[in-house]
């Protein structure tokens, strides 16, 4: 049974806050906005209740919602630079203030007198919809209610510059949150579900010019995670991992088994300790071959990648791109602008290098390929401001595909010689690509999805049998290196989440030196 609260609550968010209000204890309006918090999450507070919640999607304008409707956003903290805003908690009438209930302080001081006791701070920060969320995990995480929501127009975004991928369809959204006391800041980059009443209202900036902009008034925010409870699934079939990489490779790689497996153990890689710099392996698929028609052309990979991954960027890589678009957040005149980089925790970027001709890289050009080196190879990224820079981390998975024998630009973990077969069309059009059945499909991505939160452990007979056995590879190869062994160790690790083990163990290992041999080999 529906309660009448809930229904009051999506209708006329407005009214329930006043009421909430008018039976709140007035001594204790210092800590109304916790209450708040508290007060509409618990409305919400089962996933069907909350599913029931209209989202901003990038499919649906603005203009089709509601003024001041409630609604859920999705979205990427772009920039948290903003002052704090001042409101007043209580108006003269007495009734609530903030949270867009009116104009702000010029309609409480046409006397020229403000009771500066009521006065509160509430924190001003600017989100975007998430970067590179591709369309079957904003269905999954959108809920069945609002799948396929649509309106006349798609999202026509306010401060586009703020949008780390250029032209990509967004909603961006200046975000005022009331509980500043929450211990859980909005860090840069976070992605958060805000819950909140939606306006229009000028834009809170130093600038003199006034820019009406979306705003979202928080109501309460939910934690967002890549978890495997977006898409449940009881149970994998053994033979599934075996089923994705064939569909990887004859789909999109001319049948190379081995490099499917190598990209999927890159999509799956996540940062696993800053201290000891266990960062995601990256990968280089080398003598890739250009496209026939244009350098932009994405390859057949990155459809595939789009169909299984949650959050997926491809970008193709040119001298010209380089050398005029941002690649890491830059403030410019105070106002933050974004960068491809700017991405959300559990992103995979496919980097293409096919549109890279000769030429001179510029001073932009050789910055970002430095911001695309540091966040591969220490998982950090620089936000330039004025007088200083700022290293926020990130955790990004990197795949590039290079003509030559190595990466033109970078360098990474590691590099694997493509070897398809003569006949293969590598640059097959999205309609082109023949997806598996349904519920095949969804069994790949629970793989990958698990596999990208799972985690997994080295007992110690599996360890002490991992150590003897490097001792003696170093007997027969004196080259090998500790980092090897750190990097293999890795492998294994990965090869063993997506077999949806607990624990590595010793034919996962085995199977981890085997495939490393292999492509040795291909050096040969």
């Amino acid at each position: 049974m529906v309660s009448s609260l809930l229904v009051e609550a999506l209708s006329s968010p407005i009214d329930v806050l006043h009421s909430f209000y008018d039976s709140y204890d007035h001594d204790s309006l210092g800590e109304f906005p916790q209450a708040v918090a508290k007060h509409f999450s618990n409305i919400f507070k089962t996933e069907d209740a909350f599913l029931e919640i209209p989202p901003l999607l990038p499919s649906r304008s603005l203009s089709s919602y509601a003024d001041h409707a409630l609604v859920r956003f999705r979205a990427l903290v772009q920039d948290t630079s903003p002052s704090p805003e001042m409101y007043l908690s209580r108006r003269k009438n007495g009734s609530c203030g903030g949270w867009g209930l009116t104009d702000g302080l010029q309609d409480e001081t046409d006397d020229g007198e403000l009771d500066y006791s009521r006065l509160r701070d509430a924190s001003v920060l600017w989100a975007v919809s998430v970067p590179g969320e591709t369309e079957w995990y904003r269905a999954a995480a959108t809920g069945p209610i609002f799948t396929g929501l649509t309106s006349d127009q798609a999202a026509v975004p306010s401060r586009a510059h703020k949008y780390p991928i250029p032209n990509g369809t967004h909603h961006g959204v200046q975000i005022k949150m009331y509980n500043t006391l929450e211990s859980n800041v909005p860090k840069t980059a976070d992605v958060l579900n805000f819950v909140g009443i939606l306006t229009h209202e000028p834009l809170h900036t130093e600038s003199e010019e006034l820019t009406v902009v979306p705003t979202l008034h928080v109501l309460f925010i939910r934690e967002h995670k890549l978890t495997v409870s977006e898409a449940p699934a009881k149970h994998v079939p053994k033979d599934v991992r075996e089923e994705l990489l064939s569909w990887i490779a004859d789909e999109t790689l001319g049948g190379d088994r081995d490099a499917a497996e190598w990209v999927l153990l890159a999509c799956v890689a996540r940062v696993q300790s800053r201290a000891r710099s266990l960062n995601p392996p990256t990968l280089t698929l080398s003598h890739f071959p250009s496209s026939t028609s244009t350098p932009s052309t994405p390859p057949a990979l990155s459809h595939a990648l789009s169909a299984l991954l949650p959050l997926h960027v491809t970008v193709p890589l040119s001298l010209e791109l380089l050398n005029t678009a941002p690649f890491a957040p830059e403030s410019i005149n105070e106002d933050l602008h974004s960068g491809y980089l700017q991405l959300a925790q559990g992103t995979t970027i496919l980097l293409t290098e096919s549109g890279i001709q000769e030429g001179k890289l510029l001073e932009r050009g050789v910055l970002n390929v430095r911001a695309v080196q540091q966040a591969m190879s220490a998982q950090t990224i620089d936000y330039k401001f004025p007088f200083s820079d700022f290293s926020f981390p990130t955790d990004i998975s990197f795949v590039t595909l290079a003509q030559g024998t190595k990466s033109a630009l970078f360098q990474t973990d590691i590099t694997l010689p493509f070897n398809p077969s003569a006949s293969s069309d590598l640059y097959k059009s999205e309609s082109d690509v023949k997806l598996p059945p349904a519920d095949q499909l969804g069994a790949f991505r629970r793989l990958i999805l698990g596999a990208k939160t799972g985690k997994i452990e080295v007992t110690e007979a599996v360890s002490e049998h991992i150590q003897n056995d490097f001792v003696e590879q170093r007997k027969a190869n004196s080259a090998m290196s500790s980092e090897d062994l750190k990097q293999l160790i890795t492998i294994a690790r990965l090869i063993g989440l997506t077999m949806r083990e607990s624990a590595v163990t010793v034919e996962i290992w085995e199977h981890a030196k085997e495939l490393n041999k292999r492509r040795k080999a291909r050096f040969a």
